[in-house]
């Protein structure tokens, strides 16, 4: 179909983004329409400037995409080109979006800055932007040849598709003369006229063009030759027989003159109202003139934010950003869960660490009520993208010496968390967990704790869906909140056995925890097309531990006493830990996808180091540190401190 010239991928693009320099929205576009307009005026056929401004386009196209040039003739003896950049999506299907950049034919001082230098260079940024980024819908952008001459490239680049690539193309955007107009606007084609349905693409992107708060208007159908919504006259009527959706992108005012836009503008520098075609008006020094250097760069910014979150969204590659950050934040749901039954078992733990070292008479019963608080900072939190987390909660406590050697109690226990996410999102919980407690030691060195848990969570999300291009511009900034439920029970067994130096308690400990985690399906709160309904995640965990541990104790005076206490662990996990992956329903689309959460590891270490004061006989505190390490996704460290009144 094509005739290869050169083609740009991988290693190519890879060193282009790493030579590249940082860019915003309408900067890429204007170093491209710098370099057509006054390196290469006279684009026409034949001529050196055409082929000049093929090999610059070409490079201009090249980041992130397969480049090639198409060969085409007509009249039998005249030729031009077409530039084609391609990067395939998953589903096989694609989106066309092109402008011509050739200048009218034999006219060689036309610097063609408005038509159509505008177009084209906004084609390379929205290209540029979107290199490297994941698709569903694949992209081509084309740089037309010939426009001038009967819209001869888009026909011949038409042609040449197979029946295979028309019924996966889904759509055309074409970008035409963006600067003399007095305002911009979005037009379907005449074929939406009989099929309102083929009016998609202007439709979707005047409610994009009012979300960004851009100035963007449509054909009003004053001329009744024109009917409302809809343009005609560049590439874009070449597809307009394929039966997709076709946008006419444009600046001009359909409300001069004869009211059929061939009048761009009321502005009294521009004699006649128009400046196609015309070398004396359109260049840069009129144009700069009569609408200012700022109108240039506004209209080249605005354009190419607009149709890149357009093409942002009709390459689905928006809704695959989301579902991966939707799967983020249901692995950070899973984390939390999970880190507040952990603190549960350690409330537990360090009950028993003070039932093992004091003397209660039978039948006695002692309660505790209790407040803490941790932080899990920055340089120890376990995913890319998850800054921090606190914790704070109160507790209450009480058991029941039931013989010399078995203690029995329960706990209530009540937490509010927050991680702070990246790009200002972040994941709240308020959560209540209920725990009964024992533990069986006679006097002896050897040890035997259980519980039995269960806890009830209030998730609130706020999820960020945030979008980059490559050393070029933020492409979406979004965030969504979301709110839901979550139950998770279990039961635990731990045990030990201490030998005693030197007044230190210190030997092999080892345990089994269970907790069934179950976080309810919801859907997320915005009308955004970017919000997602998750499926319900229900899974086990299931983690045997061996590993040895310490304790003693250290008298103060005035009745006061410090408990240190340490202990490091071996874990293996026998169940699934937490869930693979998850399926996601986009609001914008209606599709459910998969984003994968990570592979569980299973086999890691954790390692404990606290102290337990007793002030007074009823006021004690305590601080701890606790560390995961050894772990596929990093290390894990959480810092606590609290304060317990006994009665």
């Amino acid at each position: 179909m094509f005739k290869p010239l050169a083609v740009a991928v991988s290693l190519g693009c890879a060193a282009l983004a790493t030579d590249a320099n940082a860019y915003e929205y309408g900067e890429y576009a204007g170093d491209t329409l710098d370099t057509l307009i006054n390196d290469y005026p006279g684009r026409y056929r034949g001529t050196a400037s055409f082929a000049g401004a093929t090999t610059l386009m070409q490079s201009r196209l090249a980041f992130g995409y397969q480049t090639q040039l198409q060969d085409f003739t007509w009249a039998g003896n005249r030729s031009s080109q077409n530039v084609i950049a391609s990067a395939p999506g998953s589903s096989g299907q694609y989106v066309v979006l092109g402008a011509h950049y050739d200048t009218y034919y034999g006219r060689p001082t036309l610097q063609g800055l408005d038509d159509n230098g505008s177009g084209a260079a906004v084609l390379t940024e929205i290209a540029r932007n979107l290199g490297g980024i994941e698709l569903e819908n694949g992209l081509e952008v084309v740089g037309f040849g010939a426009e001038e001459e009967g819209l001869r490239g888009s026909r011949a680049y038409v042609a040449s598709l197979s029946d295979e690539q028309r019924s996966n193309l889904l759509g055309m955007i074409n970008l035409d003369s963006l600067i003399t107009g007095d305002k911009m606007y979005a037009h379907a084609g005449f074929n939406s006229v009989d099929n309102p349905a083929l009016g998609a693409y202007r439709d979707q992107l005047l409610r994009i063009a009012q979300e960004l708060k851009i100035p963007l208007f449509t054909n009003p159908g004053l001329n009744e030759e024109y009917p409302a919504g809809t343009g005609c006259c560049s590439d874009g009527e070449s597809f307009e027989g394929l039966n997709v959706p076709v946008l006419f992108i444009e600046a001009t005012n359909w409300e001069l003159g004869d009211l059929d836009g061939y009048e761009q503008t009321d502005n009294p520098a521009i004699p006649g109202g128009a400046t196609w075609h015309n070398p004396t008006l359109d260049n840069e020094q009129v144009l700069t003139n009569a609408f200012g250097q700022e109108r240039i760069d506004q209209r080249l910014r605005d354009f190419s934010r607009l149709l890149t979150r357009l093409v942002l969204e009709l390459t689905n590659a928006d809704l695959l950003a989301s579902t991966a950050s939707g799967g983020a934040m249901a692995r950070q749901m899973e984390d939390q869960l999970q880190r507040q039954h952990l603190a549960l078992t350690r409330l537990h733990d360090r009950r028993w660490l003070t039932l093992l070292g004091s003397s209660r008479p039978v039948g006695s019963f002692d309660g505790a009520v209790g407040v803490e608080g941790e932080t899990t900072p920055e340089s120890g939190f376990d995913m890319p993208g998850d800054p921090r987390s606190h914790r704070a909660g109160v507790n209450l406590l009480g058991d029941y010496r039931a013989s010399e050697a078995v203690t029995v109690g329960g706990s209530l226990s009540f937490q509010r968390s927050r991680d702070n996410l990246d790009h200002s999102a972040r994941l709240e919980a308020e959560t209540w967990q209920l725990g009964l407690y024992g533990l069986f030691n006679d006097g002896g060195p050897a040890w035997l704790g259980g519980e039995l848990s269960a806890g009830y969570a209030d998730l609130d999300s706020k999820r960020s869906v945030y979008l980059k291009a490559n050393n070029g511009p933020v492409l979406l900034d979004q965030r969504i909140d979301g709110d839901t439920n979550a139950w998770f029970w279990g039961a635990r067994v731990d045990g030990g056995y201490d030998f005693d130096i030197a007044g230190i308690r210190t030997g092999p400990q080892g345990g089994l925890d269970f907790v069934h985690y179950k976080i309810d399906d919801f859907n997320e709160d915005d009308d955004l097309r970017t919000a997602l309904g998750y499926e319900k995640q229900d899974y086990d965990s299931v983690e045997a531990s061996l590993g040895w541990g310490l304790r003693g104790e250290l008298p103060l005076g005035n009745r006061m006493a410090v408990q240190p206490y340490a202990s490091v662990r071996w874990v293996k996990e026998l169940a699934d830990g937490r869930l693979d992956d998850i399926a996601l329903t986009a609001l914008g689309d209606g599709r459910t996808r998969n984003a994968g959460l990570g592979d569980v590891d299973k086999d890691f270490g954790r390692a404990q180091a606290g102290a337990l004061l007793a002030v007074t006989e009823q006021l004690g505190v305590f601080a701890e540190a606790n560390s995961r390490f050894a772990h596929s996704e990093g290390s894990q460290a959480s810092y606590s401190l609290g304060v317990q009144w006994q009665f």
